[in-house]
Formats: structure tokens, sequence, C-alpha cells
């Protein structure tokens, strides 16, 4: 995976990374998926040589689905651990997030839980889903082709 970091500015003026992700074995060599996570938008690209990149799709996911789908793309083609995606969610430490799924598993899993279902609508608009790793995290894959 290939991740740039872009800096764009809000409204406000303030600065905001716009990631850049290369998702081999996801999308075709010639697509891109553009995160802005301060606008909570996801845009699909594709590039073709002489030509302006085209929308290939585009969501814009709930405060909680760029909190948990960010680490999720990041963590490609790996699965992204369950403390890693809590932390996110809910802006603590890492060592914060271990110790509550520890000390409070059943409590502090459903937020996560929670984002990670919300999720699906919008990531189908790009082929890709969610699948659970047991006892472990949340993996983001391609969407099995239907059958006729």
């Amino acid at each position: 995976m290939s991740d740039y970091a872009h800096e764009a500015q809000d409204d406000d003026g303030r600065q905001e990374g716009l990631l850049d992700l290369t998702l081999e074995g996801l999308f075709p060599a010639n697509q891109t998926l553009m995160v802005n996570p301060a606008k909570r938008t996801v845009i699909l690209f594709s590039h073709t040589p002489g030509r302006k990149p085209e929308i290939v799709a585009q969501h814009q996911f709930s405060p909680n689905g760029i909190r948990v789908l960010v680490p999720l793309l990041q963590a490609y083609p790996h699965y992204c651990p369950y403390d890693v995606l809590l932390a996110s969610l809910g802006s603590m430490s890492l060592d914060d997030a271990r110790r509550q799924m520890q000390d409070m598993w059943e409590i502090a899993i459903r937020p996560v839980r929670r984002a990670i279902a919300g999720l699906k609508g919008g990531l189908r608009d790009f082929g890709l889903q969610v699948r659970s790793i047991w006892s472990a995290g949340y993996l983001v894959e391609a969407r099995a082709a239907k059958r006729a």
C-alpha cells in the first residue's frame, strides 16, 4: 500500500491531512483512493494517461465511520486490531484503549462494532467490505463477486 498525506485547508483555515491510498489488490493499479478525514469523504479516482482523473465512486461517512475507516485502510493488507480502532474512535491513547479492552471487553467493543456496521453501505460503493478476524480485529477486503 502506498500512503501519501497532503495538506489542505478546511473552511476554518486549519490544516487537514488528505490521505492518498493506492491499495494493491483492492483496486486496479490505475485507481487511487483519496480520504479526507475532516470532511469525512472518500473518493475513488481512476487515472488514464493523457486524460483528467475520473471519479469512480464517492461517499461521505459518519464521524465514527471515518474514525474507524482510516486505520482500517492504513492497516491494509493486514487487519487492524480492536484496540487501535477503539483508540481512534474514542480519541484515547493506545494504552488506554488496551486497558479498556482488557477490563471491560463487552462494553468497550460495542462502539467499535456499531461504527464498523455503519460502514457497510458506504464501502459497498467501492466494492469493499469489512471482515471480522476472531479475537483480533477487522480487515478491509474486496467484496466477493455475486454469482449469477
